[in-house]
């Protein structure tokens, strides 16, 4: 059987639709060797790696009341503290007994993408406590406040790479499917600061994710640009777009499978 890489991308509340294409992937026992994310991406694919169902994941985000996410930290070098999120992911891996769980320990080989602000390159997170890495990864600037971790201060891995797949291409998969959600020309106009600030890394970053795209086997690419980047009132539609996405594709992925 093919080994399967799964690389999931950042876009804020948009990559929410991550967790619709697992939904389908997960309903379809395709089975997945390897996942690569970043941002939102990372958040996603780094609890479904620990062996969190998809509606476990699912329950929490659209549960979760929104202020548990956030934590204003505006002297912090971030909008928000970020710490918020921790304890949400804290709270769920408490709940399905696998708090403490290191990621070198996970039943999917699973690494997340940060960038260090301090030497100006990227990171691979692959050991230690999750909660630590995912808030790495997702600490968008302007946004959340970095993460200092030792000597490093880690921001969101989309700052220079948000769809990671050539990251994956060094891993020990046969078969890459990535998953973009990410959208660099939008005609509505920024409601706030917060999506000026969005809008503009999704920018500079857009040449090289598309440089990179070549790279995977199979893009998945859910209908979720008609969506604002931080609302959070569209957690439901961005899941169903991202499953409808992949249900489509199902056919392809399985008859790739077949073929050994």
């Amino acid at each position: 059987m093919k080994k399967i890489g799964l690389v999931l991308g950042g876009g804020a509340v948009r990559g929410l639709a991550h967790l619709g294409v697992l939904k389908s992937l997960e309903k379809h026992a395709i089975p997945i060797h390897c996942i690569i994310g970043t941002s939102m991406g990372g958040v996603i694919g780094g609890l479904f790696a620990a062996g969190i169902s998809v509606s476990e994941i699912e329950h929490t985000f659209i549960h979760t009341p929104k202020y548990r996410f956030i934590d204003v930290g505006i002297w912090q070098r971030g909008l928000l503290a970020g710490n918020g999120i921790i304890q949400v992911i804290g709270d769920l891996l408490e709940k399905q007994n696998k708090a403490g769980l290191k990621i070198e320990q996970f039943p999917i080989h699973f690494k997340a993408i940060a960038v260090d602000l301090m030497e100006g390159k990227q990171i691979v997170l692959d050991k230690g406590d999750l909660g630590t890495v995912l808030r790495a990864t997702s600490a968008f600037p302007g946004v959340f406040a970095p993460l200092m971790l030792n000597d490093q201060m880690l921001v969101d891995g989309g700052v220079l790479n948000n769809l990671p797949i050539p990251d994956m291409r060094k891993e020990d998969v046969d078969f890459i499917i990535a998953v973009d959600v990410a959208r660099e020309h939008e005609k509505k106009p920024p409601r706030n600061m917060i999506e000026v600030v969005y809008r503009s890394y999704s920018l500079m970053t857009a040449e090289r994710k598309h440089n990179s795209l070549h790279m995977a086997d199979l893009v998945i690419r859910p209908e979720v640009g008609q969506y604002a980047a931080f609302d959070f009132t569209k957690i439901k539609e961005c899941i169903a777009a991202g499953e409808e996405a992949a249900e489509s594709l199902i056919p392809e992925v399985t008859r790739i499978i077949a073929e050994g």
